[in-house]
């Protein structure tokens, strides 16, 4: 038995599953930054093809704009905070608040009419967990813990993370956790697995979440040496690997709405520690994807919390992204996700993960690129 299919799931043949949103889903809240970036200068930042500035809002808050002033086109970025809870464009002065209101034109004059008759777009923002999160859609947005991972509100947790940019399509970061079986192959040689014992091949189990909010992937090896006709035996033995692994069914992993991961609560192969990993693969353009990657570990005491911060900055941060990581984003960055596939019964994943993502779907206005195409410079209008 090659797989485990999800009730009503059959295998697609090539070319016949729809390609998810270019630019990800809106209408969810997204992580976009660290709070302390935030405090007392504005923020650019890029996001499902969209340009945000984020400044310092009134009573601790962070305010989110459109990048863009409404007068000339200038970034806001570009400009100055000289108000509280206020960002003024650095060519002409047309100052906004938090709701995007522009409430003084600075070259105009105190009398100007312009206030109370333009503004620019705004988007609802939370702190929580060191992290600014922004709702990018339209409407009233829900609250923000609909959209959290709930591992971040158990207690006892401790919790690190960094943004980091990989120059290739959100989907296909996404879809490197649905496709499992990749890690038998991709990761064998890495430093983290090298003294383990992989599997040459496997199957895949996949199920929809209870929620029905994303699906459970389970990746678990069939044989630690097989055959292959004409070929030979793969893999060769390696004495050196002595390491079995903890969970014999298969390290497996949650596909969440809007497309982050989480990886189960399992122990640092060599420190020892328990730990959950999540990332959230987030658009930047078409080329380019931000992705927040974090772990959370429940210490026992202030020693184990030290340790588990020590082993974050001086290991994970580094030996981690060079020797695991890192082999992920070296395929990643060359695949095309829009290019024809030839799917096979391991892509159960893959196929139930974008069947369920476009039904379940938060429904949004307008899913199309920002502009739709129109030449904003055309769009002209006097005051």
């Amino acid at each position: 038995m090659l797989q485990e299919k999800a009730p009503g799931l059959d295998q697609a043949p090539a070319g016949t599953t729809e390609d998810l949103p270019l630019l990800g889903y809106r209408n969810y809240w997204y992580p976009i930054v660290e709070a302390r970036r935030v405090k007392r200068k504005a923020v650019s930042i890029r996001i499902l093809g969209e340009d945000i500035v984020l400044f310092p809002g009134k009573d601790g808050k962070v305010a989110a704009l459109t990048d863009r002033c409404p007068h000339r086109g200038v970034k806001l970025c570009r400009g100055r905070i000289l108000f509280p809870g206020t960002i003024s464009c650095g060519y002409h002065g047309w100052t906004f608040d938090e709701r995007g209101e522009c409430v003084a034109a600075l070259v105009e004059g105190p009398e100007s009419h312009v206030p109370g008759k333009v503004k620019v777009k705004a988007y609802p923002t939370e702190i929580r967990h060191g992290i600014v999160w922004a709702f990018l859609g339209e409407g009233k947005p829900p609250p923000i813990e609909e959209d959290l991972p709930q591992e971040l509100s158990r207690p006892g947790r401790s919790f690190q993370f960094l943004f980091e940019e990989w120059g290739c399509d959100w989907r296909n970061v996404t879809e490197n956790y649905p496709d499992m079986l990749h890690a038998l192959f991709v990761h064998r040689n890495s430093f983290e697995m090298i003294f383990q014992k992989i599997p040459a091949w496997g199957r895949m189990i996949v199920k929809p979440l209870p929620n029905g909010k994303g699906i459970s992937v389970r990746g678990p090896g069939a044989a630690m040496q097989a055959d292959y006709p004409g070929l030979g035996r793969y893999p060769r033995k390696a004495w050196w690997r002595v390491l079995t692994r903890r969970t014999p069914a298969g390290v497996g992993a949650e596909v969440r709405m809007p497309g982050y991961i989480v990886l189960p609560l399992r122990r640092e192969p060599y420190f020892g520690f328990p730990f959950t990993g999540w990332q959230w693969p987030i658009p930047v353009d078409e080329n380019r994807t931000r992705i927040l990657e974090a772990t959370i570990t429940y210490p026992r005491n202030v020693l184990s919390r030290f340790g588990y911060r020590l082993w974050w900055n001086l290991y994970y941060k580094w030996v981690h992204r060079w020797a695991f990581t890192y082999q992920d984003e070296n395929q990643i960055e060359v695949q095309n996700y829009r290019s024809r596939e030839t799917l096979c019964s391991t892509d159960v994943g893959i196929t139930l993960w974008r069947r369920l993502a476009r039904q379940s779907a938060r429904p949004a206005c307008d899913q199309a690129r920002p502009g739709n195409g129109h030449d904003q410079r055309e769009e002209r209008e006097s005051i």
